[in-house]
């Protein structure tokens, strides 16, 4: 399962995604309004963590863009006590799923977060993404290959499942590591090649195609170029 934390509490923040990480979900981090604006609507998430007091941009504000433009991932609003019932009443007209009192309880978030997706209706996106022979499963993170189930790491994961979902293009090495590492699993682009490496002899050796001076970039097909 893919994740993404709006929320401006660096610390607050870690705590969340260590603990997801920990529980084997992907996780990314948006530090403001506008930028987790522009994540949700780049990348297909699974559910968000928000917080609706962010600078650039509230999170209700981004929340209704969101909604607004046919996003339709859970979405699990932290609020404060104080401001509990205001919270809940304006965030269910601008589309949440459900709430979270901060201080959060990590395992209770853990929960929701399973059971919003789990429970989600018709119009919510299934968890299985495809592409050509390829099919990887975001909620137990497993992974095939012609039907045939491939074993992979957790930053195998990480990278295999980025490609799948930006394989219209070449993806540098470079954000590879900042959209899904944060200096744990891959510190520098450096490290990149020998998992892909990897992959390609898990997956075949010209699933993944090295666009040279750009990125890498999934085929699926057999056609790739480059193996480098």
């Amino acid at each position: 399962m893919r994740v993404l934390i709006v929320e401006d509490d660096d610390d607050l923040a870690t705590q969340i995604a260590d603990y997801l990480r920990g529980e084997h979900f992907a996780v990314d981090i948006a530090r403001d309004g506008a930028e987790g604006l522009e994540m949700g609507q780049q990348d297909p998430y699974d559910a968000v963590i928000l917080d609706p007091g962010l600078p650039t941009m509230d999170g209700f504000s981004v929340l209704r863009r969101w909604r607004d433009g046919g996003l339709d991932m859970p979405v699990i609003v932290l609020t404060g006590s104080r401001k509990e019932v205001a919270d809940m009443k304006e965030g269910v007209r601008a589309g949440a799923t459900n709430y979270l009192t901060k201080p959060v309880d990590l395992e209770l978030l853990l929960d929701w977060l399973r059971g919003v997706v789990n429970s989600a209706g018709p119009s919510v996106k299934k968890p299985v993404l495809e592409h050509a022979g390829l099919r990887i499963d975001t909620q137990s993170l497993r992974v095939w290959m012609n039907d045939s189930p491939v074993k992979v790491t957790p930053t195998e994961y990480k990278i295999l499942h980025y490609l799948l979902v930006h394989s219209d293009r070449p993806v540098p090495a470079e954000e590879l590591v900042n959209h899904n590492f944060d200096g744990d699993s891959i510190k520098t682009a450096n490290e990149v090649p020998v998992f892909i490496s990897r992959l390609r002899d898990k997956l075949g050796r010209k699933t993944i195609e090295t666009v040279f001076g750009y990125g890498y970039r999934l085929v699926g097909d057999g056609s790739a170029g480059g193996d480098g």
